[in-house]
């Protein structure tokens, strides 16, 4: 999670269920300049992620995960399908979000 304007607060909850509209994360998070979020969290391996539901400051923004909207999710081999979410401002102050889906490097012996 990112904060992209320095000069706002917010308070966020995330939320993931699966296809079963079962919950698989939740988390609440306060963003500000000095404490900006910035969380690697995992949760079990599951193939059935469906949406995303981010509540900033009371305001709900519901997406399809990431890997619904691009083909080329989940990455093969060592990786972990992930999404980084930005909480930016639009032009009339309210807040916005934007998803990106990303992936994790996993290495072991």
């Amino acid at each position: 999670m990112y904060l992209g304007d320095r000069d706002e607060t917010y308070n966020v909850t995330i939320t993931i269920t699966d296809q079963d509209g079962t919950t698989v994360f939740e988390n609440e998070y306060a963003l500000s300049d000095s404490n900006e979020a910035d969380k690697n969290v995992t949760f079990p391996a599951l193939t059935d992620l469906k949406n995303i539901v981010i509540i900033v400051d009371k305001i709900r923004f519901e997406r399809d995960w990431p890997d619904f909207e691009r083909a080329e999710l989940p990455w093969d081999g060592a990786n972990e399908a992930g999404v980084e979410v930005y909480i930016e401002s639009a032009e009339d102050g309210t807040p916005e979000i934007r998803l990106e889906a990303d992936c994790q490097s996993i290495t072991g012996e």
